[in-house]
């Protein structure tokens, strides 16, 4: 017959506790660095440069060779927060940026095909 102790039956919960305290920092040392309510990131080289507006406002509507999963329609504003070289400024240029909520534009009364906003974008210089 055995007797359980109060010291016995703590040190039972030891291995339980660490193993949950493993868990836990494994997951969050694994979570994606990236967060995706504040837009997601993109990249490549500039492949077609069109200049068009929404509404009275001038927009640059822009297709990529993506570097990666992204997908390749992105437009410019002048709310776009822009970094090195200014905006985009011809096809070929190299493009890095972040990018949140799908919106189109047109080139007169013709509407371009949908894209994502830039919200921040760094362009190479040529």
């Amino acid at each position: 017959m055995r007797v359980y102790t109060v010291r016995m039956y703590k040190r039972s919960f030891v291995p339980l506790l660490l193993s949950v305290a493993i868990v836990l920092v494994a997951a969050t040392v694994s979570m994606p660095r990236v967060a995706h309510a504040l837009g997601t990131s993109f990249g490549g080289r500039i492949f077609i440069f069109k200049p068009c507006h929404i509404g009275p406002m001038p927009a640059i509507w822009i297709s990529i060779i993506p570097a990666g999963p992204f997908q390749p329609i992105y437009i410019w504003t002048p709310a776009t927060l822009t970094f090195l070289s200014g905006p985009p400024s011809h096809a070929g240029q190299e493009i890095l940026g972040v990018a949140d909520t799908p919106i189109t534009c047109s080139i007169g009364i013709y509407p371009l095909p949908p894209g994502q906003r830039m919200q921040i974008v760094g362009t190479s210089p040529f």
